[in-house]
């Protein structure tokens, strides 16, 4: 095997390659360097989503003529200069690397004025450095990449339409934003303006930037606070009206930084707890300013982890904060919204409403009619052409509506003890179906059985050695929680021997818990908070895992058993704290076919 040196411009691409995936990753870095330049305003375009050109301009303090050929070169910076700095990090770049990779991938044309100097230009094609030449801005930089992969069409062949690649680099600055509402950015496309978000309050950016894709009630969206010793927490999160049903309006931004962290996210749903129906999860924006001592940012080529030395601690802040200061209150049902919301939308789409728009086209069942296989007819056409945006819009703040008012009557208050249930069947093998009266009750049977094994297994129970101890390591935070508040876990049967520093040994728990130790040493390595939360957590872990799965055939006998048990509780909800008990009743349903 012979070992040789890559050539330069290859060792520089390969580089690049962790850094620059696509226009998006050019335009986040561009924007990292005009917010790190004090700047006011920041105003990027993209021409065919980025591949053709993707220019940034900012009013900030510029670069200084000597500065410029260095602006290229490998791990030039001047936000760090030792080792030391790395842990004190106050600016979204650092690492001296994005000019430098963006370089060897396109030709940029950088153009700066340092602070009212007279402006000067560079360009770099490709790696290949030009000379420097008069002429830019009056004020601040701005910086232009052009055909970038053009020498490397491999990479090409990876991007998207160039529609798609714009909207992620809209995005980007998106995000970016949410982090700088006192900065005013703007965003085009070919050569239209997209976005334009001017400087303003910290809510309003959030509510500026959702309101380009959702349709989000401002006086639903809550502000929340939290201050500890070394951080400090503020959210912009939706009210239990509002919810979606996955994650991607959780945002963790850590020091102005947006990063992917699954733990942090999930504190923010554990804050909600019962609040939010099962699978929904809230809009929830959440901003950390940490000690920047306790963070390490230089883990991943773009910058989208971090390293929390207390992030134990910041975990259970997030779920107090959210538990504490977002009302909570059992999914409740409310008979009569049905009927005023109908009769809102018959006003809505009648010939006499005010709205703007005509009547929604109605179809009538016409036997001779059977154009294209349908039996349906047009009667009437929208003379609006948004007509369709209109009622959506309406009918959103009709949901909204419907959500705030189902606060009124609680479901489950309703059910009667004395009354005996008909256990029906098993659908899905998913869900227990049982008729109570006139109400028909869907039960998640997963959901049931782990809330009733949670029930179980807080009461206490036998201790069982382990015959080999299961090793594992912990974070610093962590570790001195233990140390301190070992007394914690040996309340709930679980026995922890520390053998050195950051090293501990699980010797001994109950005997429900066989089978998943390493669950519980996993649960253990990511908390130290109250003992309550701990509590709540390792119990759920245990029921969870115990519990019918969902798919599962259930007998009879197991079935009856277990809504008896279901219908003894005090509150349908699961250890996560979702609803697991969905209740229809027979007016509802004789309403939903016409029977009545």
């Amino acid at each position: 095997m012979n070992i040789k040196r890559l050539d330069p411009l290859v060792a520089q691409r390969i580089a690049a390659g962790e850094v620059i995936e696509r226009p998006a990753s050019v335009m986040r870095e561009l924007l990292d360097n005009a917010l790190d330049a004090n700047s006011t305003s920041i105003i990027a375009s993209v021409v065919e989503g980025g591949l053709n050109e993707v220019t940034v301009i900012d009013d900030g303090d510029g670069i200084a003529e000597e500065d410029l050929p260095l602006l290229c070169e490998s791990h030039a910076t001047s936000k760090v200069a030792s080792l030391d700095d790395l842990y004190q990090l106050k600016t979204m770049g650092f690492r001296g690397e994005a000019l430098y990779s963006i370089a060897s991938v396109s030709k940029i044309t950088i153009s700066s004025s340092y602070k009212g100097a007279k402006a000067t230009s560079i360009q770099i094609d490709n790696g290949q450095k030009g000379n420097i030449i008069p002429g830019g801005p009056d004020r601040g930089t701005k910086v232009t990449v052009q055909d970038l992969f053009k020498e490397i069409p491999a990479r090409r062949q990876f991007l998207k339409r160039p529609s798609t690649e714009a909207t992620m680099c809209k995005n980007i600055l998106l995000e970016k934003s949410l982090a700088f509402p006192d900065r005013s950015f703007k965003f085009y496309t070919d050569g239209k303006l997209r976005l334009d978000l001017p400087a303003t309050s910290r809510k309003e950016r959030v509510l500026d930037a959702l309101s380009t894709s959702q349709n989000i009630i401002p006086s639903e969206m809550l502000e929340l606070h939290e201050n500890a010793a070394r951080f400090s927490l503020y959210a912009v999160s939706s009210s239990p009206a509002i919810f979606r049903s996955d994650r991607s309006h959780i945002k963790i931004y850590i020091n102005d930084r947006p990063i992917d962290d699954y733990a942090l996210i999930q504190a923010v749903t554990y804050g909600y707890g019962e609040l939010l129906p099962g699978g929904s999860f809230p809009y929830c924006y959440l901003f950390i300013t940490v000690d920047p001592s306790l963070v390490d940012f230089n883990i991943h080529p773009t910058k989208r982890e971090a390293k929390l030395r207390n992030k134990a601690e910041i975990h259970h802040q997030i779920v107090s904060m959210v538990a504490s200061q977002v009302k909570r209150s059992l999914p409740r049902l409310i008979k009569e919204v049905q009927g005023n919301l109908t009769e809102r939308q018959e006003n809505l789409f009648s010939p006499s409403n005010q709205s703007g728009f005509s009547p929604v086209p109605t179809r009538t069942y016409s036997p001779s009619s059977n154009e294209k296989g349908y039996p349906y007819s047009t009667q009437s056409k929208p003379s609006d052409p948004l007509w369709f945006q209109k009622a959506k819009e309406a009918l959103q703040e009709n949901k909204m509506e419907t959500s705030r008012r189902s606060e009124e009557v609680d479901i489950w208050a309703e059910q009667t003890q004395e009354v005996s249930f008909t256990y029906l069947g098993q659908a899905f093998n998913l869900f227990l179906l049982a008729q109570k009266g006139d109400d028909l009750f869907l039960v998640d049977q997963h959901a049931a059985h782990e809330r009733i094994l949670f029930d179980k297994v807080r009461q206490r129970q036998e201790v069982q050695p382990l015959m080999i101890p299961v090793e594992f390591e912990v974070d610093g935070d962590v570790d001195a929680y233990l140390q301190e508040k070992l007394d914690v876990y040996l309340n709930l049967g679980i026995k922890l021997e520390r053998k050195e520093a950051l090293m501990w040994h699980l010797v001994a728990i109950p005997a429900m818990y066989k089978s998943i130790e390493h669950e519980i040493v996993a649960f253990i390595q990511q908390h130290a908070g109250d003992a309550k939360e701990i509590e709540k957590g390792l119990y759920a872990i245990v029921a969870c895992h115990a519990a019918i799965r969902s798919g599962e055939s259930v007998d009879r006998t197991s079935a009856t058993e277990l809504l008896k048990q279901v219908f003894a509780l005090e509150e349908p909800t699961c250890p996560h704290g979702r609803t697991f008990v969905v209740r229809l009743n027979k007016d509802e349903l004789e309403k939903a076919v016409g029977r009545t």
